[in-house]
C-alpha cells in the first residue's frame, strides 16, 4: 500500500450522504459453531453456506447478494493462538461491528433472548449513549458485537459539527418492558450493520485516513477514540488506541475480521470514491462495481455498489 498522505485541497472531499457499511467479514475457527451462535441464537438467516463459508443475512432477505454476514473457515494450523477473554489480540483489527435493530422491542426480545441463552453468550456489558441504546457480547471467537438501537436523530444533540454521546447505565427494567408477547425469533427486516469500531496504531493517521481522504465527518472524539460519519449519523466508524500504540497491523487472515465494506448507492459516487482514493491509496479491483483498500493499519475495507 502506498503512504496515505493528508489532502492539501482548499475543497475537502465528503463521501455521499447516502453511504452506510454494507456488511462485515470475519474469520472464525470452527464454522458450525459460529453458525450455532449467529444463526440459532442472533437468528440471522444463513442464505448460502459451503464448507468454508456462510452469508448471513435478516429474515427478510432470500437473495446472497444481501448479507450482513460473512463467515469464512480459516486454516487452524495457522491459528494455534485462539483468542479468549484473558489473551486479547494486539493487533489492529476489529473492536467490535454493530448491528443496528430497527425499533426498541427488538432491542428488549434480543436481550430476554440473550438472557435466556446466557450460558452460551459472552455479555461485556450495557450502555446508553444518549444516541442509542446498546448490549454488547462476544461471539465464540471473541470478536465483539454491539446490538443497538437508535434513538430518533431529532433527540441527538448536536454542538456545531459534533455530537453528544456519552457512556451511561442503560436502563435494562425499562427497556424489556417493550418485549413482545412473541419474543425473539429472528434478525427482523431492516436490520443493518450500523457501524464497526476499530482498533488503531494512532488515532492521527486514522484521521488522516477516515476523515480526509475517505470523506467521512469527524462527528466526536473521546480520550483514545475518535469517531466517523457520512452525513449528520452519529458515527459509521469509529477507531481507538485502547489496546496501545505498539501494536501489530492488521492481519486479515487471523481469526477476526477479515474487512467490511463500504456501500455507495450509485456508480457515480462509487467512481467518484476510487478516483479519490487512487491519489492516496493503492486499490485492488474485484469487480466493476467493487475493490479494496487498506486503512493505514492495513485494515482491509470493500468499497462496493448496488
Amino acid at each position: 500500500m502506498s503512504k496515505i498522505s493528508q489532502p492539501a485541497s482548499s475543497h475537502p472531499f465528503k463521501i455521499a450522504p447516502s453511504m452506510r457499511i454494507g456488511h462485515v467479514s470475519l474469520n472464525v475457527f470452527n464454522l458450525e459453531r459460529s453458525l450455532e451462535f449467529y444463526h440459532k441464537i442472533l437468528g440471522f438467516k444463513v442464505v448460502t453456506k459451503s464448507a468454508d463459508k456462510a452469508l448471513l443475512a435478516t429474515s427478510g432477505e432470500d437473495s446472497s447478494s444481501s448479507y450482513l454476514v460473512e463467515l469464512l473457515q480459516v486454516n487452524a494450523n495457522n491459528n494455534r493462538d485462539m483468542p479468549s477473554s484473558s489473551t486479547l489480540r494486539k493487533r489492529a483489527g476489529l473492536y467490535h461491528f454493530a448491528i443496528l435493530l430497527p425499533e426498541r422491542k427488538h432491542l428488549a426480545d434480543m436481550l430476554l433472548n440473550l438472557v435466556d441463552n446466557r450460558d452460551k453468550v459472552h455479555f461485556d456489558g450495557f450502555a446508553d449513549h444518549l444516541v442509542s441504546e446498546s448490549i454488547y457480547i462476544r461471539d465464540p471467537d471473541f470478536n465483539g458485537i454491539e446490538l443497538y438501537r437508535d434513538r430518533p436523530a431529532s433527540e441527538w444533540n448536536w454542538h456545531g459539527d459534533k455530537v453528544e454521546m456519552a457512556t451511561l447505565a442503560l436502563n435494562t427494567e425499562d427497556l424489556v418492558m417493550e418485549a413482545t408477547d412473541k419474543g425473539w425469533e429472528e434478525m427482523p427486516p431492516k436490520t443493518t450493520i450500523g457501524h464497526v469500531h476499530l482498533h488503531v496504531r494512532n488515532i492521527s493517521k486514522a484521521q488522516s485516513f477516515y476523515r480526509d481522504v475517505l470523506g467521512l465527518n469527524m462527528t466526536a472524539t473521546i480520550p483514545g477514540a475518535a469517531f466517523f460519519a457520512a452525513d449528520k449519523y452519529h458515527h459509521h466508524i469509529a477507531t481507538n488506541t485502547w489496546l496501545g500504540t505498539d501494536i501489530l497491523p492488521a492481519a486479515p487472515q487471523s481469526i477476526g475480521l477479515n474487512h467490511f465494506s463500504i456501500l455507495l448507492l450509485s456508480k457515480a459516487e462509487f467512481e467518484r470514491l476510487g478516483n479519490q482514493m487512487s491519489k492516496y491509496s493503492q486499490q485492488t479491483k474485484l469487480s466493476e462495481k467493487s475493490h479494496f483498500v487498506c486503512d493505514a493499519d492495513g485494515i482491509k475495507i470493500q468499497v462496493e455498489y448496488k
